[in-house]
């Protein structure tokens, strides 16, 4: 049943048939886990800009120098 399914597409079963699959497959989840690592560290920078921009409007607005 298993080699029915890879002869469905050849690629398909060039990478199980290799043992080249896992490889993809490990490469894939370092390239998602490296986008969510990125994405999160970058949500908390703008979080920090996000407070400081907001400090320094209300200080503008506490103190108007005209």
């Amino acid at each position: 049943m298993c080699h029915t399914l890879l002869q469905v597409n050849p690629i398909e079963g060039f990478f199980f048939g290799s043992g080249k699959s896992m490889v993809v497959g490990g490469v894939a989840v370092i390239i998602i886990v490296g986008l969510g690592l990125w994405m999160w560290r970058m949500e908390k920078r703008i979080q920090r800009l996000d407070k400081a921009a907001t400090r320094r409007s209300n200080e503008a607005n506490k103190n108007p120098q005209a």
